[in-house]
């Protein structure tokens, strides 16, 4: 079967060509060290794309002894509203230009204020270090934004810390945000059909390509039971949560667990939207080069500048 012939008619000819690529390029070495080295050259090469394509303005500094990046549409937007953005990297890398990776075209798109945060990785630090950094700055924000005009988002690892910090913050008695967006990713194990089709998109995919949570160097010693961990199962925090944006793809492991999420918030009475995209793959919107990232951000910049006035 031609390459062409996997992919639905309206998937863009920028995608099935990519897609291959993507295979190969996104396979990383297992050595933690060698992953972070290529993840870290490889989130470049995607960042230097996205700032070539949107505009923006870029200041590195720390909230509430937390480094961020303070990214702004070219010419400037106001302190508020203002969008934190979690990185993903499976919890231990996404660092720096996977920091941005997001941000960069969402503000420019949204044209709002975007922080993205530089959380602690795993396994040096685990659960709750990425939450106790984001929390940090999110208190910090409180006292320049009405809560009513911030927003969270995140992808793939960044979704479910999007989540945990959701919870946290309204355990803590914080004002919770205005709208989050979870996307490529949820409080809940990767698994069903989208982990099992794998193997018909990935030649790479086995027994373990697709991540599990309980392996995951950032959850060591965390109770998964706990709502403050994993939120999906515990419909009284749930139906605590503002108005979500999901996102995934039929090409995303993660696919499954995201739609579940959605069913989930659904039954809890949340404004909960969920989009899926068809012959894409886990955090497609990364590669700003695709006409679906393209309307990935719009419906992004769309949903949040509704919730945040």
């Amino acid at each position: 079967m031609k390459d062409a012939e996997q992919f639905g008619p309206w998937v863009s000819d920028e995608a099935k060509a990519r897609f291959t690529a993507y295979l190969a390029e996104s396979a990383a070495p297992a050595d933690l060290a060698a992953a972070r080295r290529f993840f870290a050259a490889y989130n470049q090469r995607l960042l230097d794309k996205a700032e070539a394509r949107y505009a923006v303005d870029i200041a590195e500094r720390e909230i509430a002894g937390v480094k961020v990046y303070d990214v702004a549409p070219a010419g400037g937007a106001g302190p508020s509203p203002v969008l934190l953005c979690l990185h993903g990297g499976g919890f231990m890398w996404g660092e720096g230009p996977g920091a941005l990776l997001e941000a960069v075209p969402v503000a420019a798109v949204s044209g709002l204020r975007v922080i993205a945060v530089d959380y602690r990785l795993a396994p040096e630090h685990v659960y709750p270090a990425a939450v106790d950094d984001i929390v940090a700055v999110y208190r910090a924000l409180l006292a320049e934004a009405d809560p009513g005009q911030i927003g969270i988002y995140g992808c793939s690892a960044g979704a479910v810390l999007t989540t945990q910090a959701v919870v946290r913050i309204l355990h803590d008695g914080l004002p919770g945000p205005a709208a989050i967006g979870i996307f490529h990713g949820a409080p809940l194990d990767f698994a069903g059909d989208a982990a099992l089709a794998q193997r018909l998109f990935d030649p790479r995919a086995g027994a373990a390509a697709t991540p599990r949570i309980a392996g995951l160097p950032y959850f060591a010693g965390a109770d998964l039971d706990d709502p403050l961990v994993l939120s999906a199962g515990h419909p009284e925090w749930l139906a605590k949560f503002p108005p979500s944006l999901l996102i995934s793809a039929t090409r995303d492991f993660a696919a499954s667990a995201v739609s579940v999420m959605h069913r989930r918030l659904l039954a809890g009475g949340v404004d909960a939207r969920f989009v899926l995209f068809d012959g894409l793959w886990h955090a497609h919107h990364m590669d700003v080069g695709l006409p679906e990232s393209v309307e990935t951000y719009a419906i992004i910049a769309a949903f949040f500048r509704e919730h945040l006035g």
